[in-house]
């Protein structure tokens, strides 16, 4: 019995120490897989973390995009309003300031047609008393009567009024200075020269009228009438026909008168109407019409410069109109209205 129980000791001892061992081997592995389970599931924990950090991250970035688009339309549409009324209140101040532009415009051409139609008709009726108070250097045949004179320049002044360009004007003066002089001549001023543009009577050597071209300080009696802005008289004798004051352009036989009167625009000398008694017998009081019929040709030219520059105002130009729109030199070829084509 007793060595029964011994043998049960034993085998109880050997299987203690076998779990024992068997518990020493496999507690290593034990620990190695259960460190492996935690570093596994520390890893697919963080992998989720990231990704839901991540899909976090995404959303915000598309909620802030859509939030950016939609302010910026909101504020593209604000300023694209306000723009739209910017603009209307600009153009209808456009507008306002142009009508006002224009009214002025014609305000001061009626103006000025007006000053310039009471200036003729003053220059008319002192020119016309001078006429008749002019006392006769030589005897001459018996003048018509002086209604003759007056409807005589009138039709010169009712030809001017009808002229529509500057340069029918110049012609139109030429015309009418050729009934009037025995010789007739119109040279315009162009900077520091004198360039014929219309004669009458002269000789075929001045033929044509472009042939003529000098300075004004050596154009004699007409330059002195540029000069000064007046006009000149010059009576030819044996002691001054070549004098400085001699017309430049053509040569007078003793005794012979010659006229230079300035034609002035907006203040300005533009041109020069000649005349003189040289060929034959001029009209009676030649000298008074052809001051009359220069005179009112400057107003005419000034009338058409005026109306020229209120209708560029009324078509284009929305600034104001200068107080005296008169005309420049020099009468060139790049004119719109023409003034510059050497006629002869």
């Amino acid at each position: 019995m007793r060595g029964v129980m011994g043998l049960e000791d034993t085998v109880q001892q050997q299987g203690e120490q076998l779990l024992q061992r068997i518990r020493d081997l496999s507690e290593p592995e034990i620990r190695a897989f259960v460190s492996d389970m935690l570093t596994s599931a520390a890893k697919e924990r963080a992998s989720v973390l990231d990704e839901t950090r991540r899909l976090a991250e995404d959303e915000q970035e598309r909620a802030v995009s859509d939030e950016s688009a939609r302010v910026r339309a909101e504020v593209e549409k604000a300023w694209a309003a306000k723009l739209r009324e910017a603009s209307a209140a600009a153009e209808e101040r456009q507008a306002a300031e142009l009508r006002d532009s224009q009214k002025l415009a014609h305000r001061q051409l009626s103006e000025k047609v007006t000053s310039v139609r009471a200036e003729g008709q003053r220059v008319l009726e002192a020119a016309l008393e001078a006429a008749a108070a002019e006392p006769a250097p030589e005897p001459l045949p018996p003048p018509p009567p002086i209604d003759d004179v007056v409807l005589r320049v009138r039709d010169g002044i009712r030809r001017l009024d009808r002229v529509s360009r500057l340069t029918d004007a110049l012609d139109a003066l030429g015309e009418l200075a050729g009934r009037e002089a025995s010789r007739a001549a119109v040279l315009t001023v162009q900077n520091d020269r004198v360039r014929g543009w219309r004669f009458t009577a002269f000789e075929p050597a001045l033929e044509p009228a472009h042939q003529v071209d000098l300075k004004i300080g050596e154009a004699g009696l007409v330059g002195h009438a540029i000069v000064t802005g007046a006009t000149h008289s010059w009576v030819s004798d044996p002691d001054t026909a070549s004098g400085d004051g001699a017309p430049a352009f053509t040569a007078l036989p003793v005794g012979a008168r010659a006229l230079a009167v300035p034609v002035v625009v907006g203040g300005q000398v533009m041109a020069v109407l000649y005349g003189d008694d040289a060929a034959r017998e001029p009209a009676a009081a030649w000298r008074a019409s052809l001051e009359i019929l220069a005179s009112h040709a400057g107003h005419c030219m000034e009338s058409l410069t005026a109306a020229r520059a209120a209708q560029l105002v009324s078509q284009e130009m929305p600034a104001v109109i200068a107080d005296d729109p008169g005309p420049t030199l020099p009468f060139g070829a790049d004119d719109d209205d023409g003034v510059g084509t050497v006629r002869s």
